[in-house]
């Protein structure tokens, strides 16, 4: 009898050790979407862009028992195009240490939330276009951001009603957290000379937003990029790429350059925007794309 009580504590201690593990998973080790539920008001967000405080709300969650959970957060807008263009804005979700313990989102204090632009059901294939550009960087180079997939059920609150969205979803993670990974620091300059930068990983930018026929960002003034400084080099790493031909939003249009239109008629078209690299590493970098 002793010996049999002494094994079940054994394997109700393994089960719990594995519900635990499996509780606390990286967020973005994990490959499918994870559900969750936010009830908010687009009015507030877009007015808390501007401000430093983070708005007081509560995430559900699906963990990984099946069951919803919930978790404190502050939320915030953020964005510059499309806190102009469109309805949802995308949002900052900041999350304090001691919340996050103990659940999927354990180790990341701030992730940037995309959603649709607009509730329309092709906002979701918007959302799934800009993910699968992500996941293609991530084959270019381990120099990316991590994200996940979330299925959204949006509740929208408004002064006499509210109105529920199911929406796609796509977390990213924070450059902090990326640059840690890499053993490496956020760098703010923003007015950094092409020759300042990793000129391999440049490239691979650059030939990267040429596929997916992206003008809209910047690598010196981090426009839609951020870099990273992992001694001795500067390694830019791109973001938000809805203005991309291959996302193709209704609202994309080309970018402009002091003004000035580039010569393209439509983001469908290729056009590209990098510096000039020796013919040895073009061909590198070449044939790098082709075999991946």
């Amino acid at each position: 009898m002793k010996r049999q009580i002494l094994i079940t504590v054994f394997f109700m201690y393994i089960a719990g050790r594995l519900l635990s593990q499996a509780n606390t998973a990286t967020l973005f080790d994990i490959k499918s979407p994870l559900d969750i539920k936010l009830s908010l008001s687009v009015k507030e967000i877009r007015k808390s862009r501007e401000d430093t405080l983070y708005l007081s709300h509560k995430l559900y969650y699906r963990n990984a028992s099946g069951i919803y959970d919930s978790i404190k957060i502050g939320l915030k807008g953020r964005g510059n195009s499309r806190m102009q263009i469109c309805y949802f804005p995308p949002l900052w979700v900041k999350i304090q240490k001691k919340d996050a313990k103990g659940t999927v989102f354990e180790g990341n204090k701030k992730v940037k939330l995309v959603v649709p632009c607009e509730g329309q059901k092709d906002g979701n294939d918007l959302i799934l276009r800009e993910h699968l550009c992500y996941k293609l960087y991530e084959i270019v180079t381990p120099y990316a951001f991590r994200t996940r997939l979330v299925n959204i059920e949006l509740t929208e609150r408004r002064k006499k009603k509210t109105d529920t969205w199911q929406q796609k979803g796509i977390m990213i993670e924070d450059v902090d957290k990326t640059a840690k990974r890499f053993n490496a620091t956020e760098l703010n300059e923003t007015k950094l000379s092409a020759a300042a930068l990793h000129d391999t990983s440049a490239l691979r930018f650059d030939m990267f937003q040429f596929m997916i026929a992206n003008t809209d960002w910047s690598k010196g003034f981090q426009h839609n990029s951020k870099l990273i400084y992992q001694k001795p080099n500067v390694i830019p790493i791109p973001y938000d790429f809805d203005m991309s031909g291959l996302v193709d939003a209704p609202y994309a249009v080309v970018s402009q350059i002091n003004g000035e239109q580039l010569p393209i008629e439509s983001v469908t078209q290729r056009y590209y925007r990098g510096h000039c690299r020796s013919h040895d590493l073009t061909e590198f970098v070449r044939k790098e794309f082709l075999s991946r």
